[in-house]
């Protein structure tokens, strides 16, 4: 409160002033014509104040300001310099007759008076920038994109100067090197990596292009040695959606950046219609695909999302991860077993869902051979429960994820998984509940992926174990795939094949 009452006390000294020096430019020397019209100094610099007051202009922490916290004094001045023009002709008529003010003076103290405001903020900031600059790191950072990812990681860097000092960008447009943002120059293209890293001493480099196909990336990390830098990115534009890019975001690059194909582009604004506003519950929310459901729901304003899982620590950290990222989103953490019929009844009726993202499921094929009774109660039971439920409450849509191994099965998960998409696809006949059915496999990163084991393989020294020496896999991230799946809620009993 000190600090808002000093910033009036200044805004008023700085009208004030500029009333006078307003008159100067009018009158020159004249000082008895200038007599005539010094009244008014008493109201104008009350009411310029009493504006932003009422805009809030006094509220921003301008330590972080921006160009943004600036418009709303130049239009407070405006609106203050007409209420001004108004009060002042209106009390010179009815009661002051000698309350007079040229319309240039007050256009001039309005204008002057907002441009050293302005002036007094921007000194703020600065000053304020130059005291944390003392405190950063000696770490030294390059920012490869000088795109819109580029400047907020580097504006995210200029707020936090603990994390490391960036030194400039590379970027292969031309038009831009040379140039400068935020005081921070665009060195040179991406293939002079290593020259500017020795160069300045570069202890990290990052690539801040979310839009990168695999091809781009697998050049940009060929021309870097990680031998002598240390290399971070960050992650797609699945994995970001619409959230703003932060410090958080920063990640080792890793199998799932490089695979060797196109990402598949998936319209997110087309996706808001039935997930905006509804009622979400996501099923087997704390493994990898349903925490990534969650993750990209949460993106896109649901009014609640009820995350559902047999196991409490998943829940429990799926659940702190979107809180920190979405903090005003309504999350519901239920703990419970899809095959407990009298839970779910519980739950539907409690939380009313309008979609189910059906995700809980055993996936491990060599464990289900050991185990048929279970694959068969969670993978075919639990989906006949959680369906029969949706149908009674009137969920709107209900999406069913399923697997490559449920197409002419061979397995005991295959055939558990299939004979749930039987149960899905008979109760559809007879629902208004629109039924969905999505077939992926091979998910890079998905706790039933072929990679860990792979990866576990080369770290013992091998030998990596594949089916066939002929075998070909094709792979997709778990944000690509999840993106996919939301995309399915337009089908009606359709299944969508995803390899």
């Amino acid at each position: 409160m000190k600090r808002k009452y000093a910033l009036i006390i200044v805004d008023y000294l700085i009208f004030f002033l500029s009333y006078f020096i307003a008159l100067f430019f009018r009158f020159q020397t004249d000082f008895v014509e200038m007599e005539k019209y010094v009244l008014p100094v008493i109201i104008f610099p009350v009411i310029m104040v009493m504006v932003m007051c009422f805009n809030k202009i006094y509220d921003n922490i301008w330590r972080f300001a921006t160009l943004k916290e600036i418009k709303p004094i130049i239009y407070s001045s405006f609106l203050g310099y007409l209420l001004n023009f108004l009060i002042i002709e209106g009390l010179r008529r009815v009661w002051f007759p000698h309350l007079i003010i040229p319309i240039t003076v007050g256009f001039m103290t309005a204008l002057l008076g907002t441009v050293l405001i302005i002036f007094s903020r921007v000194w703020w900031f600065s000053k304020n920038k130059n005291k944390t600059e003392e405190i950063i790191d000696d770490k030294k950072i390059l920012i490869i994109g000088a795109g819109e990812a580029g400047v907020e990681l580097l504006e995210e860097f200029l707020r936090h100067p603990s994390f490391g000092k960036v030194v400039g960008f590379l970027d292969d447009d031309e038009s831009k090197i040379g140039r400068k943002i935020r005081n921070i120059e665009v060195l040179g293209k991406t293939s002079e990596v290593m020259h500017f890293v020795e160069k300045y001493k570069i202890n990290e480099v990052i690539i801040a292009i979310p839009s990168a196909t695999s091809e781009q990336l697998k050049k940009i990390i060929d021309m870097i040695d990680t031998k002598k830098v240390r290399l971070k990115t960050l992650p797609g534009l699945f994995e970001i959606l619409n959230n703003k890019v932060s410090l958080g975001f920063l990640r080792e690059v890793n199998i799932e950046d490089l695979l060797g194909r196109k990402e598949i582009k998936v319209n997110f604004d087309e996706l808001k219609h039935y997930i905006t506003d509804k009622k979400i519950l996501v099923t087997g929310a704390g493994g990898s695909i349903g925490s990534e459901i969650c993750r990209q729901v949460a993106a896109l304003n649901p009014s609640e999302l009820i995350v559902l899982g047999r196991g409490e620590n998943s829940i429990f950290n799926i659940s702190k991860e979107l809180k920190n990222k979405f903090p005003d989103l309504k999350i519901f953490e239920v703990i419970g077993d899809i095959t407990n019929e009298h839970r779910m009844n519980q739950i539907f009726k409690k939380f009313s869902p309008d979609v189910v993202f059906h995700a809980a499921a055993h996936k491990h094929v060599p464990l289900m051979e050991k185990n048929p009774s279970e694959a068969f109660r969670v993978n075919a039971y639990g989906t006949y429960i959680l369906a029969k439920n949706s149908m009674e409450s009137n969920v709107k849509r209900f999406i069913l994820i399923s697997t490559d191994k449920a197409i002419n099965p061979t397995s005991i998960m295959g055939t558990s998984k299939r004979f749930g998409e039987i149960i899905i696809r008979s109760l559809a006949q007879k629902s208004k509940t629109k039924f969905g059915i999505v077939r992926f496999g091979n998910v890079l990163g998905s706790r039933g992926s072929v990679v860990p084991i792979f990866k576990e393989q080369i770290k013992n020294g091998g030998p990596v174990t594949v089916t066939d020496p002929k075998m070909k896999r094709y792979f997709m991230t778990i944000p690509e795939a999840v993106a996919l799946v939301l995309q399915a809620e337009h089908l009606q009993i359709k299944e969508k094949f995803l390899f």
